[in-house]
């Protein structure tokens, strides 16, 4: 897909699941959870040592057995690791802040890059690039929904992926899209380590087409 398809399916879907785990079983059962309930555009997070061969693995898991799910990368912070993860396969990246070096590798490769701003500066820099969807990070510790429609108000024609401390509640989500995001992006609290410790899955599958319906209803 294109980089404006992609974009077009986060303001579609309204909603990014993000996950990083060392063993790639749970990391595959998780995907392959999410992929059940209905997700269709995925985040694995670049946070641990071997991030890279877990991703590398999962795409391949992707391509043979989930057919439809684009498989981004998060938390890159330089320009070697977003060509690293390109030349791996990843349909998007995603990082916590925003960087020129990683934007000139997206623009040569044709790749969506969503950076983390959490300044009406770094939004504008992102606007001036020619970017038009951005990680608001950490969106819960920046002020929340009350932050976005201020910022919102400035960029109308900015989308605004909230991440960091959204609620995976029908009151908590609904009061993000009233403040103005396109989507927002859900971690921990969508894969609770107990489930996962005992392999769980059918209630991950089940929690996250509850989130799926909440922004449903949010979004309408």
């Amino acid at each position: 897909m294109t980089q404006q398809e992609i974009a077009g399916m986060v303001k579609q879907t309204g909603f990014m699941p993000l996950f990083t785990h060392t063993d790639l079983s749970v990391c595959t059962n998780v995907l392959k959870a999410s992929y059940d309930a209905g997700v269709r555009l995925f985040e694995f997070t670049n946070r641990n040592e071997n991030s890279f061969d877990i991703f590398c693995a999962l795409r391949k898991y992707c391509t043979d057995s989930l057919p439809g799910m684009i498989l981004g990368i998060g938390t890159i912070k330089n320009a070697q690791q977003a060509e690293q993860f390109i030349a791996a396969g990843a349909d998007f990246l995603i990082s916590p802040m925003i960087l020129e070096e990683i934007n000139n590798v997206a623009v040569k490769n044709r790749k969506l890059w969503m950076p983390g701003c959490a300044t009406p500066s770094e939004i504008g820099l992102a606007e001036n690039w020619g970017i038009n969807i951005v990680k608001i990070f950490p969106a819960r510790q920046l002020g929340g929904p009350a932050y976005i429609k201020a910022v919102r108000a400035v960029f109308p024609a900015i989308q605004f992926m909230a991440t960091g401390g959204v609620e995976p509640t029908q009151e908590d989500i609904t009061s993000w899209f009233k403040g103005g995001v396109s989507a927002v992006g859900i971690g921990s609290q969508l894969f609770p380590p107990e489930w996962l410790a005992n392999g769980q899955y059918d209630l991950v599958t089940n929690h996250i087409k509850k989130i799926i319906q909440y922004i449903h209803l949010s979004k309408g």
